[in-house]
Formats: C-alpha cells, sequence, structure tokens
C-alpha cells in the first residue's frame, strides 16, 4: 500500500483546477412603463429602442420602476451572465447590490459546461421604498454563486434608474407617455418622500410658494416671455423648440404638472375657464379696483375704466399710456378727461415671471381630488368657478374705446393710436369651465 501513495499526490497534482469566472453581458429592465425622449424637430423616439438592452449595448439607457410598496409594482429584468469554469456546474444565484443594500436583484439559473451563456429572470428583491432619482446611475456589484463558490462579476456596474410612488397613470391626450425629461424633474422633486399626499405637496412646491408662484421657476422657463409663448409639452421639452426664448403658457405648465403627477399614478384633469360671449378677456390679480365704479360714463355706472394700453413685446406684453379721452353727460357735453378707477397694479408673480400678462380669454388649471390648482400662479382653490373666479380675477374687459396719446418729447411727439379697456367686476360674469383630457 505504501508504494501506492505516490501515484495518488501524482494523480491530484495533476487534476485541473476548480475555478469559476462571470461577467455581466446586458441588462433588460422589463417595468413595463415606456420611455421618450424629445428630440430636435419635436421627433419623440423611445429610450431604449425596442429590442436594446438597457445596459450592454455600449449606451446605459434609464429605466422607471414603482417604489418598494407602491401600488402597482413591477420587479422583472433579465440579466445576460456568461461564464467559464471548471469543477463548479449546477445550479447558481445571481446578485447584484447597490453599496447600500438599497436595491437588490437577485435571479436563479444553471451552469453547465465549461463555458456558456444565460438569459437570468431576475427580480428587485429590494428597492427604495420613497421616490428615488438614480438618473445619473447608480453603481451595483454583481456575484455568482455556485457549487459554493462565490465569483464577483464583471460588468454591468452602473445602470440609471427611477422610482416612482405608484404605476404611472396612461395620459390622454396626443403626447407620447412619459417623458424622460419629466421623469427626471418629477422623481427629483418629489426624492425622498412616498404616498400621494406626500408626493402631490413635493411636486407642487416647485410651482407654488404657498401664496405665488414661483420666480425663477427651477426648469429656467419664464411665462408669457413673449406674445408667443409654448402652448405644448413635446415643444416645451424639444431642444430647439425655443422655450427659453419664448416662455411657457399656461397650457404648458399645466400640462407639465399633470404629467409630473400620472408618472406618479396621481389622477387628475386639465380645467380650461374661459370667457363668456359678452366678454373680451377676464383680468389676473393684481388691479385695485374702487369699491364704486368713479361715474365715468353716466349711462353705465356699472363700468370701470381699466386704463389706456398699447402692445408691448416685453411682459406683461401691453404697456398703460396716458388716456386723452372725456366723460361725457348723459347730454353729450364734455367733462372732465376719463379717470382709471381699475389701475394695474406692478408685479404679479407667475411661473418665472414678476410681470405677467393682465388678463386672457382662456386658461389652464388643474384638478386633483376635489381642488383646484393654478398651475400659472401657485394658487390652490376649491373646485368651484364661482369661487376661483372671486380669488383669482379682478374683473372683466367687456369693450375697448378708441384712443389716442402722444409720444416723444416737443417738436418730436407724435399722436398715436391705443384702447382704452371698459370693464365690469368678476362679479358681473360668469367663468365658462371646460374640461379637457384626464389621465
Amino acid at each position: 500500500m505504501e508504494l501506492m501513495e505516490p501515484v495518488s499526490v501524482v494523480a491530484a497534482l495533476l487534476k485541473e483546477p476548480e475555478f469559476l469566472m462571470v461577467a455581466i453581458k446586458e441588462i433588460k429592465f422589463n417595468s413595463a412603463i415606456k420611455l421618450f425622449i424629445v428630440e430636435a424637430g419635436g421627433t419623440e423616439t423611445e429610450t431604449p429602442p425596442a429590442g436594446t438592452p438597457h445596459w450592454g449595448s455600449g449606451t446605459t439607457y434609464p429605466a422607471v420602476y414603482v417604489r418598494e410598496g407602491g401600488a402597482g409594482e413591477l420587479k422583472a429584468l433579465q440579466v445576460k451572465v456568461e461564464w467559464r469554469q471548471v469543477g463548479c456546474s449546477g445550479s447558481a444565484k445571481l446578485k447584484g447590490r447597490s453599496p447600500t443594500d438599497k436595491i437588490v436583484i437577485e435571479g436563479s439559473f444553471n451552469i453547465s459546461g465549461n463555458q456558456g451563456t444565460a438569459d437570468v429572470s431576475c427580480e428587485f428583491t429590494k428597492r427604495p421604498n420613497v421616490v428615488a432619482n438614480y438618473g445619473r446611475g447608480v453603481s451595483l456589484t454583481w456575484t455568482v454563486e455556485c457549487a459554493g463558490r462565490t465569483a464577483t462579476a464583471t460588468g454591468g456596474n452602473t445602470v440609471a434608474l427611477y422610482f416612482v410612488d405608484a404605476k404611472p397613470k396612461p395620459i390622454s391626450w396626443s403626447y407620447k407617455a412619459h417623458y424622460l425629461k419629466v421623469v427626471d424633474w418629477a422623481t427629483s422633486w418629489a426624492a425622498g418622500v412616498q404616498g400621494k399626499a406626500k408626493v402631490l405637496a413635493a411636486v407642487w412646491d416647485q410651482f407654488s410658494t404657498g401664496s405665488a408662484a414661483r420666480v425663477p421657476h427651477v426648469t429656467g422657463f419664464s411665462y408669457w416671455k413673449t406674445g408667443a409663448p409654448v402652448q405644448d409639452l413635446t415643444t416645451l421639452l424639444q431642444p430647439d423648440g425655443g422655450a427659453k426664448e419664448k416662455g411657457w403658457s399656461c397650457r404648458a405648465i399645466a400640462h407639465l404638472f399633470m404629467e409630473c403627477l400620472a408618472l406618479h399614478g396621481i389622477q387628475c384633469l386639465e380645467v380650461i375657464p374661459e370667457n363668456g360671449p359678452a366678454t373680451k378677456m377676464f383680468l389676473v390679480h393684481n388691479w385695485s379696483i374702487e369699491p364704486k365704479p368713479v361715474p365715468n360714463w353716466e349711462s353705465k355706472p356699472g363700468y370701470y375704466f381699466a386704463g389706456s394700453w398699447v402692445d408691448s413685446a416685453k411682459p406683461p406684453l401691453a404697456t398703460a399710456v396716458p388716456t386723452s379721452l372725456k366723460r361725457l353727460s348723459n347730454a353729450g357735453v364734455t367733462k372732465h378727461a376719463l379717470r382709471i378707477d381699475m389701475a394695474k397694479r406692478p408685479g404679479v408673480p407667475a411661473q418665472g415671471q414678476l410681470r405677467a400678462p393682465l388678463g386672457f380669454q382662456n386658461h389652464w388649471i388643474v384638478q386633483v381630488d376635489n381642488a383646484l390648482y393654478d398651475t400659472s400662479y401657485g394658487l390652490r382653490h376649491q373646485n368651484d368657478m364661482t369661487a376661483y373666479a372671486a380669488t383669482s380675477l379682478a374683473g372683466w374687459l367687456i369693450g375697448y374705446l378708441n384712443d389716442s396719446y402722444m409720444s416723444g418729447m416737443g417738436s418730436l411727439a407724435k399722436k398715436k393710436s391705443s384702447l382704452a379697456w371698459v370693464s365690469e367686476r368678476i362679479s358681473s360674469h360668469s367663468l365658462v369651465r371646460n374640461d379637457g383630457s384626464s389621465n
């Protein structure tokens, strides 16, 4: 027997050493939440393109999932693993972890043969339990356990992920859903909170100080910066859409707010208040209004004079000028100059804008549950048009009178045309409510 022992030693020395090496080749996140980017020219492109992995194509594409415990959560993803091994075949466990274990991904597969690949069906076994933004990337360490060995994988180390509060709602207008830029904003603004009430409050906080709109606005956009601001969400988001130069409208602001809420699974409805056929425009705050109209027009004791105006290229898109009109008695006798009794005060804060336009023919606001959110002016109201008008508007423009004023000094002064605004108190007419799209 002693003569056989050297043979056993030699056999042991000749035995091929056991080893296991693994690499992550691709990661496909299967949250069922599609993302779109808006390119120059307005093209809406799905990201990643169909069939392209989120990691492994040379470009890292982001994915959106519902937070841990959020309604409608989906956890699935697929990871392609490549291995080389000797003596380590059998059932294997794949695990990916973030540095603080806020994100854990796990899946099982089988290793057989000295080398090969497997598409491993995985799921998140742990995710943040609050809204989170890892759009700039979160690192993952991947390991494979098999036959008593644990190998650290190469590849798949940095992924881009966003975690929303609940399964996103679809958008019922013509936009694609959902846009990457809005996802980035909506998860940054609500990062660290959970639940409908707190998420709604966090997003609304980006549009309201509690008593006024945000100036400047975090997006960098200015409300009605010109007479032709951006009206739709896709133009607002496209690189060459001109929103920085033109400004954004009440409609664009409302739609951005709605998509932020829809992304977090919050139901909302666009509401469009409009002036009726008897009026030209409703006037927004801040106007100083005499308790009782000055008798500029004796036959119309309820009429106010809201000044004389000319169009301007700068906010508030109208410039006040002196009036040349005179008050007339019922007999037509010329009296004193018209006296302004509905005067515009400076500084109506709207999103990114301290000098918003004086009034509108229509407006876009948002209903959530039983409240109305005026996203342009940062004010929350009860869900009632009369109450909304009483707290948000100053009066009605009901007509114009041709007026004139002198522009320039001395011999260079020229007579120019203007329009005198005839107005009534807001209680004189009713807003028309039109409900638009919901999610």
